[in-house]
């Protein structure tokens, strides 16, 4: 059985947090296949489908949305484009020894740079992830979450599997403001009806509470959240 199952996702939610606002005004985010023309803020093509095989083959589609289908690759744009792609918040002047990753960010590059620096890498020195059927597919990703893959002297595969892997997570689960959650897709999926304090009553219930998701820009009437230049400009 994969070791990508949904209850695999689900066990690690708690370490999965959003990790940086949006970048400044940005564009409406287009899906993976790019239907309506509008270009990515920050990846390339050859990027963006690597991270569409990848999301795809950790959260394939069945009863609910792959990841990309949920908008994942636009939230990992997003993300790579914004405060926490520049490394904001990370301390990168080295040096930079090997240990553990409990022992925080411990490469020479920001995450934008790592993201951009390893798909190139695994590119060259192979057949690209997204040019792989599904079997090669889950079976490159099992390779790179375990370490068996060689990306570069200073990039362990491991931690780049852990980043990529925290951001799908994300992508698929975060309020739809951030780009991902199409159409609450990962809220659908868990029961999860969004951030609103109105549950009071329900507290010391234990069943599911009888309301539809709904995001910080949800779009009264309907089962989904403004786009994401809806939310920025606030109507």
């Amino acid at each position: 059985m994969s070791p990508f199952s949904r209850r695999a996702v689900l066990m690690g939610l708690g370490a999965a947090g959003v990790s940086a606002a949006l970048p400044g005004p940005v564009a409406a985010q287009n899906p993976f296949q790019r239907m309506d023309g509008r270009p990515w803020i920050f990846l390339t093509d050859a990027e963006a489908r690597f991270l569409a095989a990848a999301g795809d083959t950790l959260i394939p589609g069945d009863d609910f949305p792959s990841a990309t289908q949920a908008g994942v690759v636009d939230f990992i744009d997003l993300q790579l484009a914004g405060p926490y792609g520049r490394g904001a918040h990370l301390y990168l002047k080295g040096p930079f020894p090997e240990g553990r990753s409990e022992q925080g960010w411990r490469m020479p590059y920001t995450p934008a740079d790592l993201f951009r620096r390893a798909i190139a890498l695994m590119g060259e020195s192979g057949t690209p992830l997204d040019d792989l059927d599904a079997a090669g597919r889950e079976a490159a990703m099992t390779r790179l979450s375990e370490g068996e893959t060689e990306i570069g002297p200073d990039i362990p595969a491991t931690e780049f599997f852990d980043e990529l892997w925290a951001l799908v997570r994300e992508g698929y689960f975060a309020d739809p403001i951030y780009g991902g959650n199409r159409d609450y897709a990962g809220w659908e999926m868990v029961g999860f009806p969004g951030a609103h304090a109105y549950y009071l009553d329900f507290v010391e219930v234990n069943a599911p509470y009888p309301v539809e998701p709904r995001g910080i820009a949800h779009v009264p009437g309907t089962r989904r959240s403004a786009d994401v230049s809806t939310a920025r400009r606030g109507g």
